[in-house]
């Protein structure tokens, strides 16, 4: 039952167009490569960031290219920088292709007057770049900049396309990646994992790697750290503002695991509270309503980040307050 301690997201990441898990229509439509620019967008864990990086020649370096990722810098100063000048001035590689290549991970992070200058560069450099951009919120772009881009959905269409993809993830499992870890997982545990993480193959794999080492199928609360929870707990006492619990939900959970932070907040929250913080004992039956009232809204929600730090808003105005 044991398993190389490398997390097998990160050692399974695709490297080539054959390794990647894509729907059939998204293959045909990359088989020649990138001749336009592109909006991948979809659910989280679907392969955008992974096919766009193999797509702009990260692994291979036979072009050149620049990689940013949004969450860690949306200003207007970078696309006038690192932007411009890699598209100006960053020559060409040894090889026949004359065209470079701009990949703007979590594009929806950025600002509108960030990507009403990302127009003009756009068609400023038209001529010898192509750009790719990936959201999980296609909602977040600019009509403006759709209008531009040519538009790749990674989401199921239909009952066939899901039906394909959970097919090709269970092969992928089984046929490549267990032999290879020298590991087995009953074949109806792995179904349900499979089911229970879908369409993200990411989390897919967190759930593998964990029931490797532990046999069974967790909550996902086993995976973060005393740290972590610790950490957690004390920011609901803390009068932090928004953009620093923004920044502690997307360090240590990301909107993939908000389901987890949620999770914590019940029976967890609940037991260090008796243990450690015996005073907010008399406000649990209030905190226990807010999390049975936004567990439902987390699969529609369409920013699960925006859920979660709602959520931590109302356990700070029940918890700091007197009773």
């Amino acid at each position: 039952m044991s398993v190389n301690k490398l997390l097998l997201w990160e050692k399974w990441r695709p490297k080539t167009i054959d390794d990647i898990i894509l729907l059939p229509r998204i293959r045909k439509e990359l088989e020649n490569g990138v001749n336009q620019h592109y909006i991948f967008h979809g659910h989280y864990g679907t392969g955008k960031t992974s096919l766009a990086r193999i797509l702009i020649g990260r692994y291979s370096k036979e072009t050149p290219y620049l990689e940013l990722n949004c969450s860690m810098d949306t200003s207007i100063d970078v696309l006038r920088t690192e932007i411009d000048n890699f598209c100006k001035f960053t020559p060409m590689m040894d090889t026949n292709s004359d065209i470079k290549y701009v990949f703007l991970d979590e594009f929806e992070r950025v600002s509108t007057n960030f990507q009403d200058a990302f127009k003009a560069f756009i068609e400023r450099y038209n001529k010898n770049v192509r750009f790719i951009i990936t959201t999980n919120h296609i909602n977040k772009i600019s009509d403006g900049l759709k209008s531009r881009i040519k538009q790749i959905g990674f989401d199921c269409q239909g009952v066939e396309e899901e039906k394909y993809l959970k097919q090709e993830i269970y092969k992928k499992i089984t046929n490549e990646i267990l032999p290879k870890e020298e590991s087995e997982i009953p074949k109806e545990d792995l179904v349900n994992i499979i089911t229970k993480k879908f369409p993200d193959f990411r989390s897919v794999l967190v759930e593998v790697q964990s029931y490797l080492e532990t046999g069974s199928i967790s909550d996902g609360t086993g995976n973060v750290s005393a740290k972590v929870k610790l950490e957690l707990y004390n920011t609901l006492y803390e009068d932090l503002d928004f953009e620093k619990t923004y920044h502690f939900l997307v360090s240590n959970f990301g909107a993939e695991k908000i389901d987890v932070m949620i999770k914590l907040l019940g029976k967890p929250f609940i037991d260090w509270c008796i243990t450690d913080k015996r005073e907010s004992v008399n406000k649990l039956f209030e905190t226990a309503y807010i999390i049975a009232d936004y567990s439902s809204k987390l699969e529609g929600a369409t920013d699960p980040l925006i859920l979660g730090i709602t959520i931590i808003g109302k356990f700070r105005d029940i918890l700091k307050n007197p009773v």
